[in-house]
């Protein structure tokens, strides 16, 4: 079962849109992915469910309490292949709660090893900041990708998450690896984001993924209609970077 993080300490990079519309591509290829939702906000199980605000069960449910069946947490999505185990505001409070228990970060690996095998990968929408959750999720996936914009900001911002990615190998989670970095909301009219493009190119070479994800209203409307783009706009081009990015994760 792969395990793949999307992870950026800065919010408005696209993580969620990416997590959704990449596990769109990943169902079309006949791969069953489980989503899981560690972002306080929500934004990606409110993308599939009606009201995340009266679920019975959420991540957080499942962190807190090991009585708690993680399976009974996740629900079905309106796709077949795809499963979402939720997020909401109940997750702000969990680091306040576990803050003296040195062993938290390791709660959400735990119980996603009690479901290993039942799905070809998770997929895991991390928080913009470097709290308990993020903790988690480096210390629970094998991979990461990691979203950047052409941008001043999101190069430098890299720095913060390079620094944690370290600690986290020394110890919690030896075998973490950056599978990629992904530029996003990529607009090329732009010379300053050629540039910047460029030169995140230049700087990471190789791990830059070779799709790039233009800045285009087909992913507002993705994450609106709760609707990958490889199933909303299935012969766009953004459709077509996806399926790509798919194939690259899952079979390099």
């Amino acid at each position: 079962m792969k395990k793949i993080g999307i992870c950026n300490n800065k919010g408005g990079v696209g993580k969620t849109t990416i997590t959704l519309c990449l596990a769109g591509a990943l169902a079309e290829m006949n791969l069953n992915v489980l989503l899981v939702d560690m972002d306080q906000q929500g934004s990606l199980s409110s993308s599939f469910l009606p009201d995340i605000h009266n679920l019975p069960l959420v991540v957080t449910d499942v962190i807190r309490d090991d009585g708690v069946s993680i399976e009974a947490a996740i629900h079905r999505t309106q796709y077949a292949n795809i499963k979402i185990l939720p997020s909401n505001l109940s997750l702000a409070k969990l680091e306040s709660e576990l803050q003296s228990e040195r062993d938290a970060h390791y709660y959400l690996a735990d119980r996603l090893d009690e479901i290993n095998g039942q799905y070809d990968v998770v997929i895991i929408d991390s928080p913009p900041n470097l709290g308990l959750a993020t903790w988690s999720v480096l210390t629970a996936v094998q991979d990461l990708i990691i979203p950047l914009e052409a941008q001043d900001y999101s190069v430098k911002g890299t720095g913060y998450v390079h620094g944690l990615i370290d600690k986290v190998k020394k110890r919690a989670n030896p075998r973490l690896e950056i599978l990629g970095y992904l530029i996003n909301r990529y607009d090329g009219r732009r010379r300053i984001e050629q540039d910047f493009k460029a030169m995140i190119q230049n700087h990471l070479g190789s791990r830059v993924f070779d799709q790039v994800l233009k800045d285009a209203v087909v992913y507002v409307e993705a994450v609106t209609l709760g609707t990958p783009v490889t199933m909303l706009y299935p012969k766009s081009e953004h459709a077509e970077e996806f399926r790509k990015l798919g194939r690259r994760v899952m079979y390099g």
